[in-house]
């Protein structure tokens, strides 16, 4: 059941501050309060064990935090999405391609942007940042470097980060028994980590001398080339590949918000982590400036703002004084030396060694298990922002449905007609024509409002397509949470733009509809359909011979059980939820070219289920490969490894006595409920190859055969 929304929290980027923020939102709910995180990435970097990946001390995956689990988590709604602008006076946010999300709070954890101003430099060199985009640089580079094309490189940046980034990269092609190529470290500083004691300094150009690493202090590069850069004296140094570890630079678009920026365009805050011209808007971690107590950029304080900032936010949304956060003058530093070993500093004191690095590895890898094991909690009743809501009890009834002012506020701006509407709507199919009824709803299984209406619109309409028809039309039905009435309306809003877009794109009319407030979010839709007369494809049209295909991967059903309890992947579920908004259209278009007879669509009921409403009504019995049963990623995981099974699974397995039990991973899938699943069609095997490779061109690459129609009579469901 969910509660009442009545403040929204808007999160812009998944910075180390913000998942720290996330965590503690789940292990500390606010009531009342519904939480949104957008990031174009589904995974975060830990950029303080980069250097480890490097040298091979950890893998990718070790060093990422995925961002939908922790969402689950927290009860936040993931939108994988870049954020164009925002106002913070309407406070609105503007997201490319959906509606307008509205803010109560905006925290901005966005972090920062590699500099790349220098001429050529945006064209030759290899960025650290995002880190994403460069552990693909760094694996192109070792490819190149094992086939002798690198003799010489650069690193410039000769901070904390570029050092132990040069060592790793030292330490890495140390370990391939190649020649190594000449090293360069570059800075426009006087000296190597310049903001380090003179103790740390030379410690680190003894290990610099030791490995023959070349050390330009003073040199500030002036122009990047294809074969090298040159420095403001007019000096070149060769080098075959340029790694990028220069202060980085503001995301541009902040200046178009009205947030106040600094001279290097980071939002200007004050002790409390707010911006100091707009209270509502928060921001931390790289991105962020703090006026009253300014300091370098670093790692540390983007951790030790996470707690603030979630304090000072829940303060913030109940009317309280927010506290200051006063970051330390003085802080632990370890910097890995590449092979097993660090260097670390605290106050006047320098010490080293190889224990030195595994209580780094120790520290890194408890925050990163912070993340990794996420407990369950349970939410506590009446407290928070839900303290001043309304106890009234919730009306039954049409005393439930949303007032009429501010659904024609949401229909107006989504850009629905409002007038002229009779209680009903009028269709007249056309000769030759025969209509198609269908409906369907179920309850939200995302919390992103605006994907789940455009899915739900993909399974509803697949009824229609299945039978090789057109929708035409479609009904509405909603359910939005109880909340306040601008609360009600975001709900609204997001949900009833999915459904037009997707509409719009299957060229259907939404004409009407109804809405309720209810304990929980559904939609659901009536759609009607026209259907050439003389060809309609059915169920009960298998004949012997037939080839099966079927154009979707099966498996969301575990996968979103999984998600639920935020134990799958993200990017398991973002490739799930392309899948389910995949329309079914063209295949079904494709069936009906090739006078497709039978034909269904994968839904609740599992492949099995489907599969066997076809058989019982053709007569006949089909023979599977479960080896060629196409699978979505983590599925397998989830209903084996995990045990995770959807809640109408037993129930799909029970309704199916007619299959003959196998001994195969793929086999529990068979009964997995599918939302906005593909479709399953007979078809004949003359003319499946060609059928095939028009769906794979069509973009349904995971389409496949599974099976054929092997004899008529008893309905049975066999394997190879």
């Amino acid at each position: 059941m969910l509660e009442p929304i009545v403040k929204d929290l808007v999160l812009i980027g998944g910075g180390h501050s913000h998942v720290l923020l996330l965590r503690q939102f789940g292990m500390n709910p606010v009531p009342g309060l519904r939480i949104t995180l957008i990031s174009p990435d589904i995974l975060t970097p830990y950029s303080g064990m980069l250097p480890g990946v490097v040298t091979g001390h950890y893998q990718a995956e070790d060093i990422h935090i995925d961002l939908v689990p922790l969402c689950r988590f927290a009860g936040a709604q993931f939108i994988q999405a870049r954020v164009s602008d925002f106002d913070p006076y309407g406070k609105t946010i503007d997201i490319p391609g959906r509606p307008q999300l509205s803010y109560d709070a905006l925290s901005i954890d966005i972090g920062i942007t590699p500099n790349l101003s220098v001429p050529g430099a945006d064209q030759y060199v290899i960025p650290v940042k995002p880190i994403g985009q460069f552990l693909q640089r760094w694996d192109e580079f070792q490819a190149a470097y094992a086939l002798g094309g690198v003799k010489s490189l650069a690193l410039v940046g000769a901070g904390a980060g570029g050092v132990e980034l040069c060592l790793a990269i030292h330490e890495a092609l140390k370990q391939k028994n190649l020649p190594l190529p000449k090293f360069h470290l570059i800075a426009a500083s006087e000296s190597l980590l310049p903001e380090f004691s003179s103790e740390m300094r030379d410690r680190f150009e003894q290990i610099l001398e030791q490995r023959n690493i070349q050390f330009h202090s003073g040199a500030r590069v002036s122009e990047v080339t294809s074969t090298g850069l040159r420095n403001d004296f007019g000096d070149a140094i060769d080098a075959d590949a340029i790694f990028w570890v220069t202060s980085a630079a503001s995301q541009g678009w902040l200046k178009k918000t009205g947030v106040e920026l600094n001279e290097s365009g980071f939002v200007v805050t004050s002790a409390t982590l707010q911006s100091v011209n707009f209270e509502s808007v928060f921001a931390a971690g790289d991105i962020a400036y703090n006026r009253d107590y300014p300091r370098a950029k670093a790692g540390v304080f983007a951790v030790r703002q996470g707690p603030v900032l979630y304090d000072n936010i829940c303060r913030f949304l109940l009317g309280k004084k927010l506290r200051a956060f006063k970051p330390q003058q003085d802080f632990l530093s370890l910097i890995s030396t590449g092979n097993r070993s660090a260097v670390g500093t605290r106050s006047r004191f320098t010490f080293s060694g190889d224990w030195v690095w595994r209580w780094k590895d120790w520290i890194d890898r408890r925050f990163m298990a912070k993340f990794q094991a996420l407990p369950k909690m349970k939410l506590p009743k009446n407290t928070g922002l839900l303290a001043d809501l309304d106890e009234q009890m919730q009306c039954g009834g049409c005393g439930s449905k949303v007032s009429g002012n501010l659904l024609t506020e949401v229909l107006r701006e989504v850009g629905m007609k409002t007038s002229n509407l009779d209680d009903a709507a009028i269709y007249d199919p056309p000769a030759g024509k025969k209509l198609l009824h269908t409906i369907d709803s179920f309850k939200t299984f995302t919390p992103d409002q605006f994907l789940f209406a455009k899915i739900a619109v993909q399974h509803a309409l697949s009824d229609i397509y299945a039978m090789g028809g057109q929708p035409v039309t479609a009904l509405a039905t909603v359910t939005v949470p109880y909340g306040s009435p601008a609360k009600i309306k975001s709900s609204l809003t997001q949900l009833i733009a999915g459904a037009k877009q997707a509409l719009e794109e299957e060229q259907v009319a939404l004409i009407g509809g109804h809405t309720t407030e209810g304990s929980e979010l559904s939609i659901g839709f009536a759609v009607n359909g026209l259907v050439d007369a003389t060809h309609v494809m059915s169920k009960s049209h298998l004949k012997q011979d037939d080839v099966l295909i079927l154009t979707k991967a099966i498996g969301t059903g575990t996968l979103l059980a999984a998600d639920m309890q935020y134990r799958a992947k993200g990017e398991w579920i973002q490739a799930a939820n392309l899948s389910m908004l995949q329309s079914n259209r063209v295949a079904a278009s494709i069936f009906s070219d090739y006078k497709v007879a039978a034909c269904t669509d994968v839904t609740g009921f599992g492949l099995a289920g489907h599969l066997l409403e076809m058989l019982r009504a053709g007569q006949c019995a089909a023979l599977l490969n479960l080896d060629d049963l196409p699978v979505l990623a983590g599925a397998l995981e989830c209903i084996n490894d995990m045990e995770i099974r959807s809640t109408l699974h037993e129930g799909n397995e029970q309704s199916c006595p007619e299959v003959i039990p196998a001994h195969n991973k793929k086999y529990p899938l068979l009964f997995d409920p599918q939302t906005s699943g593909g479709l399953l069609a007979g078809v004949d095997a003359s003319e499946a190859e060609k059928i095939l490779a028009l769906l794979h061109e069509a973009g349904f690459g995971q389409a496949k055969v599974i099976g054929k129609i092997s004899s008529s009579g008893q309905p049975q469901l066999f394997f190879q």
